[in-house]
């Protein structure tokens, strides 16, 4: 195969190929206010809270992300949420810091750590 041949195909294939997906925002994992609370699974009372890029879940309590805005070190999250079968809008703050999550809703403020 010629070189321009190669070239050809080898930018068509970069050209095609699906892009990578932008890293995950730092507050993505399962977080919980102790080590302990980690080890719980979800279907229990106490579980950590999963969350992902668009949304969390923690027991009964389900959300989907409606909005993200990120400005500076803080998300602002507005979310549709299922919580013991009844839905509701929620909106608070989630600001990351090495292994912390700091998720303030209102003026109430919950610190969690990343659970390993």
């Amino acid at each position: 195969m010629n070189r321009t041949r190669a070239f050809v195909l080898a930018t068509a294939a970069l050209l095609t190929a699906t892009p990578a997906t932008a890293a995950e925002p730092a507050y993505v994992g399962t977080w919980g206010i102790s080590a302990k609370q980690c080890k719980i699974p979800q279907d229990l009372q106490g579980a950590p809270i999963v969350i992902r890029a668009k949304g969390y879940d923690q027991l009964e309590a389900h959300c989907n992300f409606t909005t993200v805005k990120k400005t500076g070190a803080v998300w602002n999250v507005v979310a549709a949420c299922s919580v013991e079968g009844d839905k509701q809008t929620d909106a608070f703050t989630l600001k990351v810091v090495d292994d912390t999550l700091v998720l303030t809703q209102g003026k109430i403020a919950r610190t969690y750590r990343r659970c390993k």
